[in-house]
């Protein structure tokens, strides 16, 4: 008589003979794939971008020439321009990095000790130094600043955003970390995810209201009061800071990315002084006010 090896499954005591059937297991509910899950991997093969759904020539990000960073912008007027500038040699900038931590008489100290070797060329001391820096280009040139006097409490500053908008478009180290058009994430199962500003269903619907191949600019402002000085009053000022959501957030959340440029210095109002709220929405307008009147089809802007 053969003797059968039984299962794991028929030595439970649900399996006895006469016992009461085991209960069903609830069904899982079904996926709703309009809630989101924080947790869960982007799968390719579920992805939507909109140049699938409008064709390459119509999504946005179309490409109408080569950003020219500094660098080349420089190169071109002359073959010999030195990528070091306004530093003699890549020693002399290597140096200067590191003296961005210690202070003025620090500087002045390890210069005049000869602690560098007598090796630097650029500069011999701190306030050398702090010229240098002074004349670097950072593609923000003096006149994009703007000076308001007509403001309620003191004098406006503020930057052309326009100006601005372009510096961050064509800044070179952020050419690998911009987002020009929306995209449609979803997890295997078919749920979606949300991760970038053109991951949501704004970015897709404002697309499709756009001519073709326009590219979304997203402007985020933020904004926080400032103590300056104890020496003259103590005054305070409310600096505006600008940046774009083209560009992703790993990047645009550190600090040394540089990816807030300053847009704006508001005057914060003296103390006991009315209309506050009216000065600050007024300065802050004056600022933004080019992006009301903004023309997209002028010279340079497409």
């Amino acid at each position: 008589m053969a003797i059968h090896k039984l299962s794991i499954h028929d030595l439970l005591i649900d399996n006895v003979p006469g016992a009461p059937p085991p209960e069903d297991t609830p069904n899982e509910e079904p996926i709703d794939p309009l809630q989101p899950d924080l947790t869960c991997t982007p799968d390719p093969t579920k992805t939507k971008t909109h140049r699938q759904v409008v064709g390459v020539e119509n999504a946005g990000g179309k490409a109408y020439g080569k950003a020219t960073g500094l660098y080349n912008k420089h190169r071109k007027y002359s073959e010999q321009w030195n990528p070091w500038h306004p530093f003699r040699s890549a020693h002399d900038f290597q140096q200067a990095q590191s003296f961005s931590q210690q202070t003025k008489t620090g500087i002045d100290q390890h210069l005049r000790r000869g602690l560098d070797n007598f090796t630097i060329e650029s500069f011999q001391s701190a306030d050398a130094l702090r010229k240098l820096l002074s004349e670097l280009d950072f593609g923000l040139s003096d006149d994009s600043w703007i000076e308001d006097d007509s403001h309620i409490f003191r004098t406006l500053y503020y930057s052309d955003i326009s100006i601005c908008i372009q510096f961050l478009l064509a800044h070179l180290p952020f050419q690998a970390h911009l987002n020009f058009e929306p995209v449609r994430l979803a997890a295997s199962e078919g749920r979606r995810i949300y991760s970038e500003m053109n991951t949501g269903d704004w970015w897709w619907d404002t697309q499709d209201h756009l001519p073709a191949a326009a590219t979304i600019v997203p402007v985020i402002c933020a904004s926080d009061k400032t103590h300056l000085t104890n020496f003259s009053g103590d005054q305070h000022a409310w600096p505006l800071y600008l940046t774009i959501d083209d560009i992703r957030k790993d990047i645009s959340c550190l600090s040394k990315k540089c990816v807030w440029i300053l847009a704006g210095l508001i005057p914060c109002p003296p103390k006991g002084a009315k209309n506050i709220d009216e000065a600050w929405h007024s300065a802050v307008g004056t600022v933004l006010s080019q992006l009301r009147h903004l023309d997209i089809t002028g010279p340079g802007l497409k």
